[in-house]
């Protein structure tokens, strides 16, 4: 078994359902600061895992919608702490134990590793950071390591679960075997654009991004807002409904 394949299975052993590889080639014309090399100097390989989400724990505002116990007034802070516990923050704290241990595996073998954090938690830095950017993106990670590509709404989107999952990373000077990228489009575009016509405030203008060598045309994301109640365009899209 190749370091690659035991990298892979130790993450899936830790919880994680997906797993990539991306040469940090790849990662040709991320922002300054944010590319594999400059948070870890000579790293070779990034490897990105991902953790599904569920559809019933995104329909969150429907969750004692007609309870005769829990007020009307504070039913919003209810529903949005099942979303969070469920589809977050555990989500969140598995990935960063799948991270960590492929990252111990890495390291007893001589290799310098970085693990990275998720990106972000509830009451974390997502409020005061302009546009929720983190130190490295693992949107668009997933993408470069052929995971992923991305829709309309920004979101990283697998053949697996849709728009369903939340994503790490961990950056390694390991030369492991890098996966190709995804060359057909998971996102059903603008013939669908569920996400944008459902949550409108939360989206602007066109643009066109490239990721390792796949162009993406993308929806601008404005943040969270008109009543979206957290995870709104993920929980629109049809993209894999099926998985639950």
């Amino acid at each position: 078994m190749t370091l690659t394949d035991e990298a892979k299975e130790q993450a899936k052993r830790f919880g994680a359902h997906l797993v990539g590889v991306a040469p940090v080639e790849r990662f040709e014309g991320a922002p300054k600061g944010h590319h594999p090399t400059d948070l870890l100097p000579g790293a070779k390989s990034v490897v990105v895992m991902a953790i599904r989400l569920f559809q019933s724990c995104l329909d969150h505002p429907r969750i004692a919608r007609d309870s005769e116990i829990i007020p009307k007034e504070i039913l919003p802070r209810v529903q949005n702490h099942f979303y969070m516990r469920t589809n977050y923050e555990t989500v969140n704290w598995n990935l960063q134990i799948a991270t960590h241990q492929t990252a111990h595996l890495l390291a007893e073998e001589g290799h310098e590793v970085m693990p990275c954090p998720v990106t972000y938690y509830a009451g974390s830095l997502s409020e005061c950071v302009p546009g929720y950017f983190a130190a490295f993106s693992h949107r668009h990670a997933a993408v470069a390591a052929g995971l992923a590509t991305l829709g309309l709404n920004n979101l990283a989107l697998t053949p697996e679960f849709g728009p369903r999952n939340r994503f790490n990373s961990l950056i390694t000077t390991a030369a492991l075997e890098p996966d190709p990228v995804l060359e057909e489009d998971i996102c059903l575009g603008e013939g669908c654009a569920k996400c944008l016509e459902e949550w409108p405030p939360c989206f602007g203008e066109r643009y066109e991004l490239t990721v390792a060598g796949r162009t993406f045309t993308q929806a601008r994301f404005l943040g969270c807002k008109g009543g979206c109640g957290g995870g709104g365009c993920i929980r629109v899209c049809p993209v894999r409904l099926k998985v639950r």
